[in-house]
Parts: C-alpha cells; structure tokens; sequence
C-alpha cells in the first residue's frame, strides 16, 4: 500500500491559500478523494465567502474555522486507488504476451505532472490553438463563414472545450504522447495513434455541459417587450420571439471519447478521479480500440486474399479448359492431316510424273504429325490452325508482300 505524508498544521495553511482543486492537482490526487481525506481528518476547507472576500483584499476574520486539535499531527492518504487496473486481463485479446508485460511496466511506472515541460508536438499543437484565437477573437463566426472558401481548418479539440480547460488539454495530450513514446507506437500530429505499425486509433476530447436555465438577455427581453407592445395596440399578427428555455455552459469536465467503428468507449472526470488520475485507463482503451481495428483489418483482409484466391482458381480452372479445348481442336487437326496425309501417298502410288511424285510424298510428310517434318518453303506445320486456314494464313503474308 502506497501512503502520502501530510501535516495537519501545514495542509490547513495551505487551504488558507491555495483552494482545495489547486491543491489536488498540486499533490496529484483526486479531488473528492481529498476532500473527504481533509474531513476525515478534521481539517476545515474555506468556503466560496472566504474565497471572494480573500481575492477582494477584504476581512475574512470568522469566516474559516480554525485548526482542531489532534492527538498527531502527521496524517497519510492511501494513495493507491481502490480499483486497480487488470491490464492482462483487459488485453488478453492483444495475443502478445510480451507486449502486455511491456504496458504493464510502463503503466505502472507512470507518473503524471501537473507542469510538465509539453513535448514539442503539444508545443506546436498549442501555438496553433493561439494563432485561431487570434485570428478570430469574437469566436468562430467569421470562419463558419469564410470555411466555405478555404482549406483552411480549426485546431483539433477546439469545438468542444472551453479555452479555461485548453491547459488541462495540453497536459493530458502530452501524458498520452509520452506514454505511447515509451511504448514504441506513433502518434501522428493531428494525434492520432498508430499502434502496432500500421492500426490507426481515433480519439476525441470534449468538455461536458451542463443544462441550466436560460438567462434572457437584454436584447431578448427588449424583443418580448415590443411583442407586448405590438399585441396591446391589436397587432395580433405578430409573432413570438422564440426564446430557447436552457443554456449549455461547459461544465470543466473532460472526456476522452472513442467513437470510431468498430470501438465505441469513453473514459471521463467523475468522482472516482480526474482524467489526470486515469493516464493508464486511457491507454488501455487505445489498445482495446486497436484490439477491435486490428481484428477488423484482419478480417477484410482474409476475405480480400480469399475472393483473390477464388477469383485466381476460376481463372485457373477457365484457363485449363481452354488449354484443354485447344489441345483437343489441335488433335482433330492432326487426325485430320494424318488422314490426309495417307491418302496423298496412296495417291502418289498412281502418279508417273517421279518429280511430282517426290513433291506429293514430302508434302505428306510436312503433314503427317507423326513426321512432322520441315517444309523449305512452307516451314514446319502449325497444328493449332486447320490446313485451309493455315493456307489462308499464308496467302495473305504472300499478298502482304507483293509489291
């Protein structure tokens, strides 16, 4: 069990002036943990009076209670969380034994810095994130205009987190980069995570909202005030402005979200600890992602091989019944000219001229398959056309030539 040291004295003094979250983020624990921690031990938290009346310069006499004794004054916070992480048994499915005890070892060794010095891939991300802040102070209706007509795009993260929570965004993305750098993965610079060399993971940060009552502004109730007017003096036509009923402000939580298919998780602020206290769940979400992108990979990757290797089959198959087909029109043709081929030497039996007789004899044997002899004129027989084709054949190279 891992215990951090604490003085009662010196951690009420530090509650006079620095507010209990400061203080959380300071000592990298999770702020209702410590809120509780700091009752158990009967050490009072200033209220929100004490606050405004502290940052005014004002008298904040009676407005904290002061320290109660106690029988020590060193106290100690577990500061191992009541649900530990699984990790073998969350990435069974990785199937990499050496890979899982290498995230186990980084996971467990991993400390988060409430200051760290950002990497430079934060660094760069963060001046990008100033530079559109810049260029459109009054928010983004100048560019929801003028994105039609460029290619110019917003920082990533920017459309769903207020620029009070940006800081916090800077250092959970920096944690993310760091962890995966000790893993050997790839985080591109719009931050999305290579895993394993070639799985790309996808991942979001938002900051929740709340839903409270809306607050009519001045120009709404000048606009409720005119309908009156207009309904008083009988214009009955006019119609009600339409008042939304709530306001969404951010609520300064944060989630990180995996909403690509085929991996649907979040992981976020909640009682049980800050996005800064859950760095490893985090991670092992992208690699429960990347379990589920991989596996999806693989599958289309085997019914690609497998219409590849049918495909080659029936191409396999069509070629040897067109080699087959070919071979049987060919031993037609030799069939053919082996007949041929007996009845011109029976013929040349009846012939007297001996000259045409020799000519007649040595044209039965340039046909005859089983001699397949070499014609000086027409060359060896190509049994793969019938003779009045290859006749044909040679005709027109004949007529090609006469010139």
């Amino acid at each position: 069990m891992k215990m951090k040291k604490f003085s009662r004295t010196e951690l009420y003094n530090e509650l006079l002036t620095s507010t209990l979250k400061d203080l959380s983020e300071k000592y990298h624990i999770n702020y209702h943990k410590f809120s509780v921690f700091c009752h158990q031990n009967n050490i009072p938290i200033p209220g929100s009076k004490y606050r405004m009346y502290l940052k005014m310069n004002k008298d904040t006499t009676g407005l904290v209670e002061p320290l109660p004794a106690a029988e020590s004054d060193i106290i100690y916070f577990n500061t191992e969380s009541n649900k530990k992480l699984d990790i073998k048994n969350e990435l069974k499915d990785l199937n990499d034994s050496q890979k899982i005890k290498q995230i186990e070892k980084v996971l467990n060794e991993f400390k988060y810095l409430s200051k760290p010095s950002l990497s430079s891939k934060v660094r760069i991300f963060k001046k990008s994130v100033k530079e559109w802040k810049e260029k459109y102070p009054n928010g983004d209706h100048k560019y929801e205009w003028y994105k039609w007509y460029s290619d110019e795009k917003k920082p990533k993260f920017m459309e769903n987190i207020s620029s009070k929570e940006l800081p916090r965004l800077y250092r959970i993305l920096d944690a993310i980069c760091l962890v995966f750098d000790q893993l050997g993965e790839e985080v591109k610079d719009d931050f999305t995570v290579i895993i394993g060399g070639k799985d790309e993971v996808y991942f979001d940060i938002v900051e929740l909202k709340n839903q409270v009552d809306h607050k009519i502004t001045k120009k709404e109730q000048k606009e409720l005030d005119e309908y009156e007017r207009n309904l008083k003096i009988g214009h009955s036509w006019v119609s009600k402005p339409r008042i939304r009923k709530y306001d969404h402000p951010y609520s300064g939580k944060l989630k990180v979200e995996f909403n690509d298919y085929p991996y649907h998780a979040y992981v976020k602020d909640a009682d049980n600890g800050r996005l800064e206290d859950k760095i490893p769940e985090i991670i092992i979400n992208f690699y429960k992602a990347y379990i589920r992108v991989r596996d999806e990979r693989l599958k289309r990757e085997y019914e690609e091989q497998k219409k590849k290797e049918e495909k080659e089959q029936k191409n396999l198959k069509a070629k040897h019944i067109n080699d087959e087909k070919a071979r049987v029109k060919q031993l037609i043709i030799e069939a053919h000219d082996y007949q041929m081929a007996m009845q011109i030497r029976k013929y040349a039996t009846a012939i007297s001229d001996k000259k045409y007789k020799d000519w007649s004899l040595q044209k039965a044997d340039w046909l005859d398959p089983t001699v397949g002899s070499n014609d000086e004129i027409l060359g060896l027989r190509d049994y793969s056309k019938d003779l009045k084709k290859y006749l044909d054949d040679l005709l027109k190279i004949e007529d090609k030539y006469d010139w």
